[in-house]
């Protein structure tokens, strides 16, 4: 794979939401690749220290002053990787006006920045497969209608939308990546964990039992984090993911109980346990998915290295950082 760009100044990227379990990773593989990261975080929600924290420079977003900590962030950055906003389908349908504000209103504002950019930057912006109508358990290519089932993948579909206005008005270049099920190692997290596996693996190193809504046989298509970030960068740096949307999975998929059982049985702790839908999840759950990866192989010539079982093997082959007290009150989100 080629570097961003053949001169110096252009392998500077800016990484927006880089304390989340995606973007700790990314920035780390960016660091291990040789590009300058810059880093945008919320001043009111500094978060843990993290293993890479004095090798970035970092842009604190204030409630007050926020176009101009964009303008000094994109100042030098030639690729933007945007990862930012709250996540949780259920919760966004409880909260729709705090998804709003932090999906969309925030969004704008750092697009009008980029359109007072010098740089012209790229974006690569980290959108979902909830955005999709619900397909069975054809693949889903990324011509399918788009039907999302909650606030927060309604405004995934309002921010693809921005970043095509804007590059229609020539103010920046743009790839969407919708983003499967992404799972592996998190020992920085500080308080939930993230995802539905890794929520898993938590509670059965616990002992508490594995809940399933429904039979679980609904089909899930998990990404690594490792591969996931490889498909990230991919986008930033391959020239033909311009102004193109890929979807970014394995395109493999396997049941939630399946998934389960992978996890009982390596963790060795935990018995599954079958629930009634809640209401509130019922009312967003999107059924299968299986992702056609295609055409993220043909243009970025990405193949993903890990399946769910390699992966789980490569994270449970070392300590697992359990939340205990954390987990277990969280519970987690079988949707996203």
């Amino acid at each position: 794979m080629t570097p961003l760009h053949a001169n110096t100044d252009a392998s500077r990227v800016l990484v927006w939401g880089a304390r989340g379990f995606i973007g700790r990773h990314l920035v780390a593989e960016l660091l291990a690749r040789g590009y300058t990261v810059d880093v945008l975080r919320r001043a009111d929600n500094p978060g843990p220290t993290l293993p890479w924290a004095s090798q970035v420079t970092w842009h604190d977003l204030a409630a007050v002053d926020t176009a101009a900590v964009f303008e000094r962030a994109l100042a030098q950055a030639t690729v933007v990787f945007n990862l930012a906003g709250s996540s949780g389908a259920v919760e966004s349908n409880r909260l729709p006006i705090h998804s709003l504000e932090a999906n969309c209103r925030a969004q704008l504002e750092f697009l009008q920045a980029c359109a007072k950019a010098a740089r012209f930057p790229h974006v690569v912006f980290a959108s979902s497969r909830l955005v999709y109508a619900p397909k069975g358990s054809d693949p889903v290519s990324e011509l399918d209608p788009l039907g999302p089932r909650s606030i927060y993948a309604a405004h995934k579909v309002c921010v693809e939308h921005y970043h095509d206005i804007y590059a229609r008005r020539r103010a920046i270049t743009y790839t969407i990546a919708r983003i499967s099920n992404p799972f592996g190692p998190d020992p920085s997290a500080d308080q939930k964990t993230y995802g539905f596996i890794n929520a898993l693996i938590d509670r059965a190193h616990q002992g508490l039992g594995l809940q399933l809504f429904g039979r679980g046989s609904q089909l899930r298509d998990y990404v690594y984090i490792r591969d996931l970030v490889d498909g990230l960068i991919r986008c930033a740096e391959r020239p033909e993911s311009r102004n193109q949307i890929f979807n970014i999975s394995r395109g493999v998929s396997v049941s939630i109980h399946e998934a389960a059982l992978l996890i009982r049985d390596r963790v060795g702790g935990g018995t599954i346990q079958l629930q009634p839908w809640p209401v509130e999840y019922e009312a967003v759950e999107s059924g299968d998915y299986v992702a056609d990866v295609s055409k993220a192989a043909a243009l970025l010539g990405f193949e993903p290295s890990y399946d769910l079982a390699s992966g789980l093997d490569e994270m449970l082959g070392g300590p697992w950082s359990g939340r205990a007290s954390a987990v277990a009150a969280a519970g987690y989100d079988h949707v996203v």
